[in-house]
């Protein structure tokens, strides 16, 4: 490493719009993700940046400049590379064109076509050179994106939460990939929402909590403190437990007081009501509003006069297509306790589903059928279209425990229920499931995995309105999973695979 900076970023402060229109129209903030971070990127430096999802990818779009900040800059004279497979996941065009538009834009034009042709010979780019990106597992396309890391001539690369992708056997290639870029004496920025690979690969740890800077320095020192962090936050029992930890924290990032450096609001003498309303957002308001007029009216002619089926017809078929083709699905149980061929299902436990009818599911639970009511289960089937969304933008209508905490209790998802049952408080178990003492949440178990957890809701009613859906009930698909909500008892279902 020399003692040559890259990349400065200096005070770096940012605030979310809010999704009300109304909000956004008078200039309100949604809330502080970061607040006063600063850092160096030197030469040569592996910079690993630990926090959860939605504030490094806040940090990553400010750092390669999409998002503009409220307070603070970023300095650089140098060609920012920026790595984020959830950036590509909906990508339409085939790999070989994809390859090529990274390098284009990373390459002197000279070397292109010599990279192309040395990548697809390797088999993983030879296999899907055909296939459209969005159709890739989000492991292979990591492994895609750490390889082409190596070709690029960016001297900045930004590799945003890529190990959460990776199995174990991949970990071997992600550190040797580092390890490259380090020899070549590039920056990189390691942001990641795991310590694992901050731990073994980087040589210098910030910290941030709550959008705050809360360690900064050696990699050592730092992972020791963020381990007893972990350990105090596991003994929490309670809610108000939970309310108090880390009290101090929370406050700086939520009390709009602080907002001081950069964020005060113009006076009343200071600015003109015409000046406060922000007059460019209105005008696109007005815009979106007239659009989506015409669009109603143009939807309109066309099922009343060219006899087209509606759309809700198209999707009726649809889903039938689906069931037909995919018969793995599930119902999930809204009653306390559900009686099934004898035995007992907890509150928000799956079962497997083999048929489903207008008033009854046909249950298929160990090797035998039996008939339920369709009205105390939640049909679920994964190969149907849910509307799209990610864990970041439904968190704010979750239980405080869960919003703040997320990273902590999911992280038990996909192991071993003995995990749970062996090393937490609880309040209640079966081999179907573990409520936690004290804490609003519970996980539930299938063939000995923690297949999913659930906990309360928050607000659920603004739910329909801020995503544009009907349904009582409401699923939503996300990147890695879905989320689930029972809304006649305000409690959501959190899988993740």
């Amino acid at each position: 490493m020399q003692n040559i900076i890259l990349l400065r970023a200096l005070n770096l402060t940012y605030a979310k719009e809010p999704k009300k229109l109304g909000d956004r129209m008078l200039g309100r903030e949604e809330g502080l993700l970061l607040k006063d971070v600063s850092f160096h990127l030197y030469k040569g430096e592996v910079l690993g940046i630990l926090s959860d999802y939605k504030t490094l990818h806040f940090l990553k779009e400010i750092v390669i400049g999409s998002l503009d900040t409220k307070a603070g800059k970023v300095k650089t004279e140098s060609p920012v590379l920026s790595l984020d497979v959830l950036d590509h996941v909906h990508h339409p065009h085939a790999l070989g064109m994809f390859v090529s538009e990274i390098l284009d834009e990373y390459m002197k034009t000279e070397d292109v076509a010599k990279a192309v042709e040395q990548l697809q010979q390797q088999s993983l780019f030879n296999t899907y050179w055909a296939t459209p990106v969005k159709d890739l597992t989000r492991r292979d396309l990591t492994l895609i994106l750490l390889e082409l890391s190596k070709y690029t001539d960016a001297d900045i690369i930004i590799y945003c939460n890529m190990y959460r992708h990776l199995a174990k056997e991949d970990a071997a290639t992600f550190k040797a990939t580092i390890n490259e870029q380090e020899r070549r004496e590039r920056g990189v920025l390691l942001l990641e929402s795991s310590i694992e690979p901050i731990e073994t690969l980087a040589n210098y740890f910030l910290w941030l909590s709550y959008g705050q800077t809360r360690y900064d320095g050696s990699v050592k020192q730092g992972v020791a403190e963020y381990a007893s962090y972990m350990k105090q936050k596991s003994q929490i029992k309670n809610v108000d437990e939970e309310e108090t930890f880390d009290l101090e924290w929370k406050s700086n990032v939520n009390e709009y007081g602080r907002y001081a450096h950069g964020l005060k609001r113009l006076s009343r003498n200071q600015a003109s009501p015409i000046d406060q309303l922000n007059i460019r957002k209105i005008i696109i308001s007005l815009l979106v509003l007239f659009t989506m007029l015409m669009a109603s009216v143009a939807i309109f002619m066309d099922v009343s006069f060219t006899g087209v089926p509606s759309t809700a017809q198209n999707q009726t078929v649809s889903t039938s297509e689906e069931e037909s083709a995919n018969r793995i699905a599930y119902g999930i149980s809204t009653e306390e306790s559900a009686d099934i061929g004898g035995e007992i299902y907890p509150y928000m436990s799956l079962v497997r589903v083999s048929d489903r009818g207008e008033t009854s599911y046909t249950v298929l639970e160990n090797g035998e059928t039996t008939e339920v009511d369709a009205d105390s289960f939640i049909y679920f089937n994964p190969a149907s279209l849910y509307p799209e969304a990610t864990l970041e933008d439904l968190l704010p209508y979750t239980d405080e425990v869960f919003e703040n905490n997320y990273l902590y209790y999911s992280r038990f998802i996909n192991r071993d229920s003995s995990e749970v049952l062996g090393e937490l408080d609880l309040s209640a178990s079966s081999d179907k499931h573990a409520a936690l003492s004290g804490i609003p949440i519970t996980y539930h178990f299938m063939d000995d995995i923690i297949f999913s957890m659930s906990f309360p809701a928050k607000n659920p009613e603004d739910i329909y309105q801020a995503f544009g859906v009907s349904t009582e009930d409401v699923i939503f698909r996300l990147p890695s999973g879905y989320m689930i909500l029972d809304a006649s008892n305000q409690t959501w279902l959190y899988i993740n695979r």
